[in-house]
């Protein structure tokens, strides 16, 4: 039995959130600025790119949010405002300071992001007259515009939701993300907003964020890219009145780690299927493992490997393609012992091709793909999501 329940109404499911989304105008068309507050004081936890050439405003929300609160959150898609120098700097400061300033909160309070293009300025002179605008629009039926102010190349608004018990209260988490393009996070282009009206600790939802994150956001490949501005960001504003989740254990805390890695999950998983130019979805299961991490390696790796995702476009039943990506994985394992499966049809055992049907094997190659590689050298096991490349992921990146 779940320990959650999943529910409409993305973003805002947490009691005493409010968002916004409108077109600010730094995208030509569109919605463009998010700003996302709690009417009272949150803890708070994020996880960031690790990305060398970081954006400004990833800088600005590490140092804000380093006592581990926040209350607000701005965000605009349509620029990174990444590799701009201290004029960049400068902007992200600006935003988080009227971010701050129209919610009425300390400016350390309100975190900052952005995505879009690299390189280019922010034109701050619209975001300056956008943010009071968004203040005043700020509303708890905003969850899908909030969705949609962030998205740069994604199809659909990314949001999930679900409510659990803990100490017999009941309580709502609710998230949004983007991503489609540059999507191979490691915390670590994509972003992440999670709402909660839990009461818990700075250390426990830092755990608990960084738990799911793991595996979820780092599980996902769109076009093996980091990006300079990936964000996850947490807030928990305990107005659900249970007791204190004071440290990263019981039931309470587990409660909440099911709910938030099925949320994440779930997030993560649309942006795969979201991936630019992308026609099908594809899972990457990898069983056997000595250690997790092992498991995760090559289904990493396979996700990743580019001529594996040219011949899923293809429908091309290319298990050989598989074979080189576990095995170019920097994992310990013996070929004898492993198998590989696509759509459940067996295709290499014991060292060997094994005979398939054709007709069998063409059909795993349609629609969504699921690829099974057995290690043999253990227990664990791991999943990685990622989409096929397409002449259309090409017209879109040049």
């Amino acid at each position: 039995m779940k320990d959650f329940t999943e529910i409409e109404g993305g973003l805002l499911v947490a009691e005493e959130f409010v968002a916004a989304g409108m077109a600010a105008g730094v995208k030509s068309e569109g919605l463009d600025l998010m700003l996302l507050h709690s009417k009272v004081p949150a803890t708070a936890a994020a996880t960031i790119t690790s990305n060398r050439f970081r954006a400004a405003p990833t800088y600005v929300t590490k140092r804000h949010i380093a006592d581990g609160s926040a209350q607000t959150v701005v965000a605009n898609s349509g620029n990174a405002n990444c590799a701009t120098g201290s004029e960049g700097m400068r902007n992200a400061e600006r935003m988080a300071a009227l971010a701050a300033q129209e919610t009425g909160v300390p400016v350390e309070q309100a975190l900052v992001c952005s995505t879009g293009r690299i390189g280019v300025q922010l034109p701050i002179e619209v975001i300056e007259a956008a943010i009071p605008q968004a203040a005043k629009m700020l509303s708890r039926d905003n969850a899908e515009l909030a969705a949609r102010a962030i998205m740069t190349t994604d199809t659909v608004p990314k949001q999930a939701a679900v409510e659990f018990e803990a100490g017999g209260r009941r309580i709502g988490l609710g998230a949004i993300a983007k991503g489609a393009g540059m999507i191979c996070p490691n915390m670590a282009t994509m972003l992440c907003f999670i709402c909660t009206d839990l009461a818990i600790a700075q250390e426990p939802l830092q755990v608990a964020l960084s738990r799911a994150v793991s595996r979820s956001f780092n599980c996902i490949s769109v076009d093996g890219d980091m990006s300079t501005n990936d964000t996850v960001i947490a807030l928990a504003n305990g107005v659900a009145g249970n007791d204190l989740i004071s440290a990263p254990e019981g039931p309470d805390f587990e409660r909440f780690q099911s709910g938030l890695s099925h949320v994440t999950r779930e997030l993560a998983k649309m942006i795969a299927r979201d991936g630019e130019g992308s026609t099908k979805f594809v899972t990457v299961n990898v069983t056997g493992g000595a250690s997790y991490q092992d498991a995760y390696t090559v289904a990493r790796r396979i996700t990743n490997y580019t001529l594996v995702k040219t011949c899923i476009w293809g429908g091309d039943f290319n298990w050989g393609r598989i074979a080189a990506a576990a095995g170019a994985a920097d994992v310990d394992f013996d070929p004898a012992t492993v198998q590989i499966s696509i759509g459940g049809v067996l295709a290499f055992a014991a060292g060997e091709p094994v005979e398939y049907d054709a007709a069998a094997g063409a059909e795993a190659m349609k629609g969504d793909v699921e690829i099974t590689v057995d290690l043999g050298m253990g227990g664990e096991q791991a999943t990685c999501w990622t989409c096929d490349i397409t002449p259309t992921f090409v017209e879109l990146n040049v």
